[in-house]
């Protein structure tokens, strides 16, 4: 059951960039039009999570915190992948926000969390890796590199993030749908603030933009509600190069529809993405 939940993420994660890249291409990167984004997103993600929580709102002071930090986080990713996508292309940008999904929850994983390392798990972080450098293309402007780097450590420790919550003693702590709840409405919070001080150079933003912000809101707040979840029975070393690898073979996939036909090696990285996955249920079994 766990894994379906994983899988569906991943489709869900498959689909996204491309309403952050679209809202990007219309409103560009001014910090104002970085921070509707996000604002509108979470407000959208805040409104799914209302209904799966069937209008509940939970609360203690350790989710208060961990989400508050959650938030955080999540703001200065909006802030670093809109920058990032500016000077630089897609394939770019996915490597770095996908191996730092990665790495960062996997070490942390195994280093803090005491999760097991096996077989399985580091033939699936190789061959995820391999597919994720095997789709790489080369960047057009070396400036993008801080926002690379933003993009890869934001991205890795909202996992980590979530590993902690999980973890933790369940008397202390709301059940994943409020902490996830808290998570959207701190960044809707702090957005608004940020924004009462921030130069409006974007104006109003309209329909398609509201789309894309509910589109990628909804899409990311389910697909991280499914993956909170699913911590609690597999281990961080083990999720996120799966879900990783499924983006991956997804996104290909998909691209055969469109009118990028996948080259040959994205075609390949999507194999190795298969076999790493792959690799995951063989150690199960």
């Amino acid at each position: 059951m766990y894994y379906i939940l994983l899988a569906i993420s991943a489709v869900l994660f498959s689909a996204v960039f491309v309403f952050s890249d679209r809202y990007r291409a219309k409103y560009g990167t001014a910090p104002d039009a970085v921070l509707k984004f996000t604002a509108g997103a979470h407000f959208s993600g805040l409104l799914a999570l209302l209904v799966i929580n069937k209008f509940r709102f939970e609360a203690t002071p350790f989710t208060l915190a961990v989400a508050g930090v959650a938030a955080l986080d999540l703001i200065l990713f909006n802030l670093c992948s809109l920058r990032a996508l500016e000077r630089t292309n897609l394939s770019k940008y996915s490597v770095f926000n996908m191996s730092g999904g990665m790495l960062l929850p996997f070490a942390a994983g195994v280093l803090f969390f005491r999760e097991e390392l096996n077989a399985g798990k580091i033939i699936c972080l190789v061959l995820v890796a391999a597919s994720i450098a095997l789709s790489a293309e080369k960047g057009r402007k070396k400036e993008a590199v801080p926002y690379y780097i933003g993009v890869f450590v934001t991205n890795g420790m909202y996992g980590v993030i979530n590993k902690f919550f999980s973890a933790a003693d369940p008397g202390i702590k709301a059940s994943d749908a409020g902490y996830s709840m808290l998570i959207e409405g701190f960044t809707v919070l702090l957005c608004l603030i940020l924004l009462a001080f921030t130069k409006n150079e974007t104006g109003l933003i309209k329909s398609p933009g509201v789309f894309y912000m509910g589109g990628y809101g909804v899409m990311c707040a389910v697909g991280n509600y499914m993956l909170l979840i699913a911590l609690s029975e597999v281990n961080a070393s083990a999720q996120y190069p799966f879900v990783t690898g499924g983006v991956i073979l997804l996104s290909t996939v998909y691209s055969f529809f469109t009118a990028g036909k996948p080259k040959k090696k994205e075609i390949a990285g999507a194999a190795l993405a298969l076999l790493g996955t792959a690799a995951l249920f063989i150690q199960r079994c």
